[in-house]
Formats: structure tokens, sequence, C-alpha cells
């Protein structure tokens, strides 16, 4: 069985690029000849998207300095403001807003709802004892009463 070595699968991958190169032109050539507008896919793409900048350490230490003095005119301009408005009188007090103001506010007591105390079930009421009578000597059925003298 053949085993491919790099020098081969090398040689193939080239050629391959060349008919994609082909494939893509004529299909370039189709579209001019069709007139069509469609956009292009980033697959269908030859060339690589250009390679993000990056900026020396100079450039960024000016970019920095700026910043720093926008900033810096930002909180100038901002204390300026506050400067002119702490310049401005105050409107006089009227003296019952004043007196108002003079006199302390009581505290205000917080309510606070106590929760319900459950109460205690009642105790039972005592529990009375069987009494156990004894069966009392039988009496004697009452004497009949005396005969009175019949006349």
């Amino acid at each position: 069985m053949f085993t491919p070595d790099a020098e081969f699968l090398g040689a193939a991958l080239i050629g391959y690029q060349e008919k994609l190169k082909e494939i893509n032109n004529r299909i370039a050539e189709l579209r001019a000849q069709v007139g069509s507008s469609a956009p292009v896919r980033a697959s269908e793409r030859t060339t690589l998207p250009a390679a993000k900048r990056e900026l020396s350490a100079a450039a960024r230490q000016r970019i920095a300095a700026a910043q720093r003095k926008r900033w810096a005119a930002v909180r100038a301009a901002k204390a300026e403001a506050a400067k002119a408005q702490a310049s401005k009188p105050k409107p006089p007090i009227k003296k019952a807003v004043a007196k108002k103001k003079a006199e302390p506010k009581p505290p205000v007591k917080k309510v606070v709802a106590k929760k319900p105390v459950a109460k205690k079930p009642a105790p039972p009421p005592p529990v009375k004892k069987a009494v156990v009578k004894t069966a009392a000597p039988p009496t004697p059925p009452p004497a009949p009463p005396p005969a009175a003298a019949v006349e």
C-alpha cells in the first residue's frame, strides 16, 4: 500500500490551490457577465483581511496624555461652575421658616406591632374523685299507727 510522504502531500496541496484559484477566477468572470452584485462570501475571498494594527508605546503615551488633558479641562469647568454657584447670594430666609428651622423636631416614635402572644390554654377543671357510697343498713318499715278505739 502507498503511504504518501510530506513532500508528496505538499505538492498535492500546491496543485489543489492552483485549481481553486482557477475556479474562483471563472466564478468571478461569470458574475461579471451576469452582472450580479451579490456580496462575496468570506470563504470565497482569496486575500486575508488586514491584520490588526498595533500602536507603539510612544503613540499610546501621546494618546494617554491627550486624554488626561481633556479630563483636566472637564474638571476645571466643573469646579468653576461650582465656584460661581457658591458666590451667588442666597435668598433671605423668611422668619416663619427660620423659626421653624430653629425648633428641633421631636423624635418620631416608631410604632412596632407586637406579635400576639399565644395564650396558655386554661388548665382543665379539677377532676372530682369518685365517692364510693356504702349501702346504709336497711331501715325498718315505719310502724303502723296505733289503732284508734272504735266506738
